[in-house]
């Protein structure tokens, strides 16, 4: 089968034997590719199948969403519905820890795959993840419908993020750079500014730099609350602009579940009753075979990217 890896810096398609084993085998539809890619493949991450937002279809074709993080299922974090934080999360993550999606064929548990209802475009697929992603940290924030918030960077966590809280009510200002950006957060019912306003009852970093953290902390009001979806990159320094304030800083990782609910579920909600998210947020759809050009793309925010989709049948 195809299987896209990187080796310093330098992204490859290669030839690898169909996986088997204990686990489902997924024949992969779709695959993303993640901001946290790019910056993993930087710190030379090598030896592993590229991919952690993909779907596919089972042996006996279902089509599905795999969350790529594991669960030891017995430490306290499982057991208290916080899995995000088992520290098996991290260690069996597809496309990282353990081989991912940007292939032909993936093997997957089958505690980890979530079945996309009938009708929905299948090429949407590798959309679930991301959306998981933002529907978690919307969560922790407990935002109502009503209030106002900020997202500061428009990638695809950032329009996802805007086209969750549209969805539930809330009035949706997010800071974009170029053009396609703007043009996307106005057809999921954001505007789209340059820079932010402020009073926000909650804003969202979706970039996770000192800038934009800066950028949250001078656009929320006072005892309001700042998200930061993912990973610093590099250190950021608290200031005393965030103390006076009070500002809650809400930190969110991956994607959580409980009895009640589940971050995934909510996400393949969201795209079921959502069509027009693929159209606005894949900006590009490339073949397998094209990885190489595909993360060029990726990397390149002036090219018009915000989402870039690889498929294994064009």
């Amino acid at each position: 089968m195809l299987a896209v890896t990187a080796h310093q810096g330098t992204i490859t398609v290669v030839e690898k034997d169909i996986p088997s084993g204990a686990g489902e085998l997924i024949r992969v539809t779709s695959s993303g590719i993640c901001g946290s890619d790019l910056h993993m493949i930087e710190a030379g991450l090598s030896g592993v199948i590229l991919g952690h937002e993909f779907g596919g279809t089972t042996s006996d074709g279902r089509l599905v969403a795999i969350r790529p993080t594991g669960e030891c299922g017995t430490c306290t974090a499982c057991m208290t519905g916080r899995s995000q934080t088992c520290a098996s999360a991290g260690r069996s993550l597809h496309g990282m820890s353990r081989d991912g999606g940007l292939a032909e064929f993936v093997l997957a548990d089958p505690n980890q795959l979530f079945e996309i209802p009938v009708g929905v475009e299948p090429a949407s697929v590798a959309l679930v993840e991301p959306l998981a992603v933002v529907f978690h940290g919307i969560n922790r924030t407990q935002i109502q419908r009503g209030s106002r918030a900020v997202i500061i960077g428009a990638g695809s966590i950032g329009l996802l993020t805007a086209a969750a809280l549209v969805d539930r009510g809330v009035e949706v200002d997010i800071v974009t750079r170029h053009p396609h950006q703007s043009m996307a957060a106005e057809a999921l019912g954001a505007r789209p500014l340059s820079e932010p306003g402020s009073d926000y009852d909650v804003s969202f970093d979706a970039v996770c730099s000192q800038k934009s953290f800066d950028a949250c902390v001078t656009a929320t009001r006072p005892c309001g609350t700042l998200l930061e979806f993912g990973m610093f990159w590099s250190p950021v320094t608290l200031n005393n602009a965030l103390m006076m304030k009070e500002i809650t800083v809400v930190p969110s990782i991956f994607y959580g579940h409980t009895h009640e609910h589940h971050d995934f579920e909510e996400a393949i909600d969201l795209l079921a009753r959502t069509p027009l998210l693929i159209d606005v947020v894949v900006s590009h759809k490339l073949a397998l075979a094209d990885a190489a050009e595909a993360f060029r793309i990726a990397n390149d925010r002036s090219s018009g990217a915000i989402k870039v989709h690889l498929f294994t049948h064009l």
